[in-house]
C-alpha cells in the first residue's frame, strides 16, 4: 500500500500505474477471447464429429438396406452378381463401422457402436446363410422374410435408433453449452470496456486533482510573486514534483524578499556614505568654532543670562557632534572583540558616564535581578557600551524631572535579556520597524542613530532588541542576547 502510494504521488509513478492498468485490460481481454475462442473452437470440432458419426450411422443404414435388397435379389429374382455386390455392401458397412469406433471417445458412444456391430454382425450371419441356399421352397422364403424382417433387422433399427438418440442428446447438450457461452459473452464483453471507462475516469480525476489544479495554483503563484507579492506563499499539494516546485518558488521568494532587504540597505548605506563624510565635514568645522566662542565667552563671566544662553548653545553644539559621531560610526562596518563580562557590569560602566546627566535631571536608577550573580557571556564591551549609552540617553530625554529609570535583568538557560523602562510619554510607533510613520510623519531616524547603531551591535552578538510602548507606563526596550560563555 504505502509502495503504491509512493509511486502514484510521483508523475513517473502515476504513468507506471497506468501503463500497467492498461496493460491488465488488454490481458485481460485477450484471455476472455482466447478462452472463448477456445470454447467455440472445442464445440465445433465436437459438433464436427458428432455430424460426422451420424453420417456414418446413416451411411450404414443406407448400404444395410441395399445388402439387404441383393439378398432378396438373388433368393428371389435368382440373380446371379448379388452375392458379388452383397461382399462389397459387407465390406463398406465395416469399414464405417470402423470410422465410428475411431470417432467414438466416450464409454456409452463405444458400447453405442459395439451394439450397431453386434447387430450387424447377426444380420450378416443370416442373410449370409440365404445367399447360399440354393432354390429356396415358398416356406422356406417366408419363414427366412418373416425372421429378418420381425427379428434381425428390427434389433439393427433399435441399435440405430439408441445411436441416433444418444447423437442427439450430446448435439443438444452441445447446443445448450453454446447458448450458455453466449449468454456469457455478452457478460464478458462489457467487463474490459468497463475497466477501461472506469481507469478514464481515474485517471481524469487524478490529473485534475494531482497535476492540473496544483499546477494553476503554481502558475498563479508564481504570476502574482513576478508581479511584487514576495510575501505570497504558494500552497503545496499534487504530486510530489510539483510540491518541490512550489517549495522551491516559495523559498525563491523567501530569499528575493531578504536580498531586497539586504539591497535596500546597501542602498542607504551608500547613500548615507556619500552624503554623510560631506555633511560632518560642512558641520563640524563651523560647530567647533561656534563652540570654541561660547566657552570662552562663557570663561569670561557674562551676565547670569548670557551664561545660560551660552550653555545652552554648549550643549546643542556638543548634541550635533554626538548625532555627526553616531552616524559616521553607524555607517563604517562593526569590528566585533569578544570578551567574557556580565552584562551587568557593562550597563553599571555605562551608568557612571551618565551621571552627570542623571542628576540633571534627578533621575533615580532603579536596579533589579543583579543580586542574580549574572553569568559571563561573550560581548564586546565597548560596542555593547555604546549601544546601552545610546538607549539610556533616549530614555533620560523622553523622562520627566524627578522621574525613575528601571533597569531589569534576567537570565534563563539559553538567554539573557537586559530591559530598560522610563516613565515618559511613550512612542506612538515602532522604532525598529523601517517602515514606521509616527502621527506627526516622523521617522525613526528623526530620532538620531542611537537605535539604529544599537540595533546593528545587537545583530552583532547574535542577539535581539525589542520596543514597547504606551502613553502610561512609558517606553520599554530590551535587548535579548544568546547565552554564549
Amino acid at each position: 500500500m504505502k509502495l503504491f502510494s509512493r509511486f502514484r504521488r510521483s508523475i513517473q509513478g502515476s504513468l507506471l500505474l497506468h501503463e500497467l492498468s492498461f496493460l491488465i485490460i488488454i490481458l485481460v481481454t485477450a484471455s476472455v477471447g482466447i478462452v472463448w475462442a477456445f470454447a467455440w473452437q472445442k464445440s465445433s470440432e465436437e459438433s464436427l464429429r458428432l455430424t460426422s458419426m451420424n453420417n456414418h450411422m446413416q451411411n450404414i443404414r443406407g448400404e444395410l438396406y441395399r445388402q439387404l435388397k441383393e439378398v432378396f435379389d438373388a433368393n428371389f429374382l435368382a440373380d446371379t452378381d448379388a452375392p458379388e455386390e452383397y461382399e462389397q455392401y459387407t465390406d463398406r458397412i465395416t469399414g464405417f463401422i470402423q470410422d465410428l469406433k475411431q470417432e467414438a471417445e466416450q464409454q456409452n458412444e463405444f458400447q453405442a457402436v459395439i451394439d450397431i456391430e453386434l447387430a450387424y454382425q447377426r444380420f450378416h450371419d443370416e442373410t449370409h446363410t440365404l445367399l447360399r441356399v440354393m432354390q429356396p421352397s415358398e416356406q422356406q422364403k417366408e419363414l427366412l422374410n418373416l425372421q429378418l424382417e420381425k427379428y434381425t433387422f428390427k434389433k439393427l433399427e433399435d441399435a440405430f435408433s439408441q445411436f441416433e438418440s444418444l447423437l442427439n442428446k450430446k448435439q443438444q447438450a452441445l447446443t445448450h453449452d453454446r447458448q450458455k457461452w453466449m449468454s456469457q459473452l455478452f457478460i464478458l464483453v462489457p467487463i474490459p470496456i468497463l475497466l477501461a471507462l472506469t481507469l478514464l475516469l481515474l485517471s481524469r480525476r487524478f490529473v485534475n486533482n494531482n497535476v492540473i489544479k496544483p499546477l494553476a495554483r503554481v502558475m498563479q503563484g508564481a504570476r502574482r510573486i513576478s508581479k511584487g507579492e514576495l510575501n505570497h506563499e504558494i500552497k503545496g499539494g499534487g504530486v510530489d514534483e510539483l510540491i518541490r516546485l512550489s517549495d522551491a518558488i516559495n523559498m525563491m521568494a523567501s530569499e528575493i524578499i531578504v536580498n531586497r532587504d539586504r539591497l535596500i540597505e546597501a542602498k542607504k548605506q551608500a547613500a548615507l556614505g556619500e552624503l554623510v563624510p560631506l555633511v560632518a565635514h560642512n558641520i563640524r568645522n563651523p560647530l567647533a568654532s561656534i563652540r570654541a566662542a561660547a566657552q570662552v565667552t562663557l570663561d569670561e563671566n557674562p551676565e547670569p543670562e548670557i551664561q545660560e544662553a551660552l550653555k545652552d548653545i554648549i550643549i546643542a553644539v556638543d548634541r550635533l557632534e554626538r548625532w555627526v559621531t553616531s552616524l559616521l560610526t553607524y555607517l563604517h562596518p562593526i569590528s566585533a572583540h569578544f570578551t567574557q563580562k556580565p552584562l551587568t557590569e557593562v550597563a553599571d560602566n555605562t551608568l557612571a558616564m551618565m551621571d552627570l546627566q542623571l542628576k540633571d535631571k534627578s533621575i533615580y536608577i532603579e536596579r533589579k535581578g543583579w543580586e542574580l550573580q549574572p553569568t559571563q557571556v561573550l560581548i564586546d564591551i565597548n560596542l555593547m557600551e555604546q549601544a546601552i549609552f545610546n538607549l539610556i540617553q533616549n530614555a533620560i530625554e523622553a523622562s520627566p524631572i524627578s522621574s525613575k529609570l528601571r533597569l531589569e535583568y534576567k537570565e534563563s538557560s539559553d538567554q539573557i535579556e537586559l530591559s530598560i523602562r522610563d516613565q515618559g510619554k511613550g512612542m506612538n510607533f515602532d522604532p525598529l520597524d523601517e517602515n514606521a510613520v509616527g502621527r506627526d510623519d516622523t521617522k525613526r531616524l528623526s530620532f538620531g542613530l542611537g537605535i539604529p547603531f544599537t540595533l546593528k551591535v545587537v545583530k552583532q552578538h547574535q542577539g535581539e532588541l525589542f520596543y514597547y510602548a504606551n502613553g502610561v507606563q512609558g517606553t520599554c526596550v530590551i535587548i535579548r542576547l544568546p547565552k554564549i560563555t
